[in-house]
This record gives structure tokens, C-alpha cells and sequence, in this order.
């Protein structure tokens, strides 16, 4: 399905984009509705912080699917690109969370980053 509207992007222009990021919309949406309501219980969010944190949630993973299909044939650039987007998405956190909240995150990400990286073993 990634490859017809990578093609069809081309063959027809920005029409054929938006119908693509409609047909990848829902799936998307509901994963960053997912990580927020995660990122809001460990972190404590209000409603209204919840909000502004799924839209955030939504642009980033939107931002990090089209990088995955435009560097699909460079890794390099690709997770330079996904270093980039990553980093905006926590400047963008940082103005929405309270100083306690963001620290939470900070935190949270540290320990998932530490517990994603295999020990290097002498």
C-alpha cells in the first residue's frame, strides 16, 4: 500500500498525497492517541495538556512515517532525519509540560533509551 501511494504521489501530485496520508491517518491517529494516554498516565497530564501532547504526538509520528518512505534507500540520512524530528518533538514538549512533567519525561526516555541499548560486554 506504501509503495501504490509512494507512485501515485508522483503519477498524480499533491491530490494523490493527501489521499495517501488519509488512508495512513486513522492508523496514525490512534497510535499517538496510544502514546499519549500512556505519556499522560506516567507523567500525570491534565486534559487540556493531553491534548496539545496528542497533536504533537500525531505530527511527529505523520513526520517520521514520510521520512521512513523518502530515505527508505539511505539509513544514514534516515535516522538522521528521525534524530532531527525527535529532537523537535521534545523542544515542542518542553513548552507544553510543566518543568515536573518534562523532567518525568526526560526521565521516562533516558530509561527506555539505556533499556533499548544492548549491553556492551568486555
Amino acid at each position: 500500500m506504501k509503495k501504490f501511494c509512494t507512485l501515485t504521489m508522483f503519477a498524480v501530485g499533491f491530490g494523490a498525497s493527501v489521499s495517501c496520508l488519509a488512508q495512513q491517518g486513522p492508523d496514525l491517529r490512534a497510535q499517538a492517541t496510544e502514546r499519549s494516554r500512556k505519556l499522560a498516565q506516567q507523567v500525570s497530564l491534565d486534559d487540556a495538556r493531553s491534548i496539545q501532547v496528542r497533536r504533537l504526538t500525531y505530527a511527529r509520528l505523520v513526520q517520521e512515517d514520510e521520512a521512513a518512505r523518502l530515505y527508505a534507500d539511505d539509513p544514514a540520512m534516515q535516522q538522521t532525519k528521525l534524530r532531527v524530528i525527535s529532537e523537535e518533538y521534545t523542544g515542542k514538549l518542553k513548552a507544553v509540560l510543566s518543568e515536573t512533567q518534562f523532567l518525568r519525561y526526560t526521565a521516562l526516555n533516558a530509561a527506555s533509551s539505556t533499556a533499548a541499548t544492548p549491553a556492551i560486554r568486555p
